[in-house]
């Protein structure tokens, strides 16, 4: 049984080579390579010319690990033990093929050489990818706080202008420069709150607001930028839905007029919808729906996530304007308020958005 054993898993795996004193092959039974007998050993390969050397060692017994021979075609990774035998035997070698072990080993370390590179590499392009977001989020917080001050400066001198003699064409010029100037302002302060979300300093503050009478305050003022497009504007507010809650109401009201200033920009005929429904509720919170809809161009995203990335165009239209910050400084709120927004889309007939909110009710 032993020799079964030997034969069928170490017969293929080893070979013997018997040599005399003088390192000459006297006997190979050739099972991993083919050694041309009466020759010395160090003329099958240069390695053993080290074995030459060896043979008056006072040693017994060498193991050399990891050799790799190729010869004659035969390609392995072998062990070999020498053994200088006694004064009255001959020397011999034992070669052991272990050409899949160290196959495995090389492919194994080279993987984990390989992984412990990548994780360094990861390592640096995360720092390189962190510093760059700081350096941008401190140079837009720079700039916009630079811009703040001549902007004010310019809408205090229109306000004055405004109510001296002017003629109409004049005054419809100031009027003209007054937008302007609201729209550059609106944008600096979106610059500023993206780069407090992105650095991680925008905070949810938590306190006791009225949303009937916040939501009435915004409706007024989208009301007149409707009307100024000649839009429609549908409202629908559940009148169950408690009006002291426990929340951000500057954040709140900062969703929702870029949600609806984002549908009057995109909508040049038709309406603006504005929905708020009481989604679920118990005695010590409630969830609000909210919904914004208009009948504007729609919206050709290749991917969804595209319409909450800053500065995304969406549309090939020169006249139109891309998304800005508005969109996406909406999805980076939401998200910070534990809700949900998500939108529904038909290029040239418009698009819906839905945003879920969590709110705690005031005692």
């Amino acid at each position: 049984m032993f020799e079964q054993i030997r034969n069928k898993y170490l017969y293929n795996k080893t070979q013997i080579v018997v040599l005399d004193k003088q390192g000459i092959v006297l006997h190979s039974d050739d099972l991993l390579y083919k050694i041309q007998k009466q020759t010395s050993i160090s003329n099958f390969h240069p390695f053993f010319e080290t074995i030459i050397f060896l043979i008056d060692s006072e040693y017994n017994e060498f193991t050399f690990s990891c050799i790799h021979i190729d010869y004659e075609g035969v390609k392995k990774t072998i062990d070999i033990i020498f053994n200088s035998g006694s004064k009255n035997e001959n020397h011999f070698l034992i070669f052991i093929d272990f050409t899949d072990h160290y196959d495995n080993f090389q492919s194994i370390a080279q993987e984990k050489n390989e992984s412990v590179l990548n994780f360094h590499l990861s390592e640096l392009r995360n720092q390189q990818l962190e510093s760059e977001k700081n350096f941008k989020n401190k140079f837009l917080a720079n700039v916009s706080h630079d811009l703040k001050t001549p902007i004010w400066g310019l809408k205090f001198f229109l306000n004055f202008l405004e109510k001296t003699n002017l003629t109409d064409e004049q005054l419809d010029y100031v009027k003209t420069l007054k937008d302007t100037t609201s729209h550059i302002h609106h944008l600096v302060q979106d610059l500023l709150d993206l780069s407090k979300i992105e650095s991680g300093q925008m905070n949810i503050v938590y306190e006791k607001f009225s949303l009937k009478e916040g939501i009435n305050n915004l409706l007024s003022v989208i009301k007149l930028k409707v009307e100024k497009k000649n839009l429609e504007f549908r409202v629908n507010i559940q009148e169950k839905i408690t009006d002291e809650l426990i929340g951000d109401k500057i954040r709140l009201n900062q969703i929702l007029i870029n949600l609806l200033d984002n549908s009057i920009k995109f909508t040049k005929k038709g309406s603006i919808t504005f929905e708020m429904n009481l989604k679920s509720s118990d005695s010590d919170f409630l969830t609000l729906q909210i919904i914004v809809k208009d009948t504007g161009s729609g919206i050709e995203a290749p991917q969804k996530s595209d319409v909450f990335k800053s500065f995304k165009k969406l549309h090939n239209f020169k006249k139109i304007e891309g998304l800005g910050l508005g969109l996406s400084i909406v999805s980076n709120l939401v998200e910070l308020m534990d809700g949900k927004i998500d939108y529904q889309t038909e290029p040239g007939k418009g698009t819906t958005f839905e945003v879920i909110l969590p709110f705690e009710i005031a005692k």
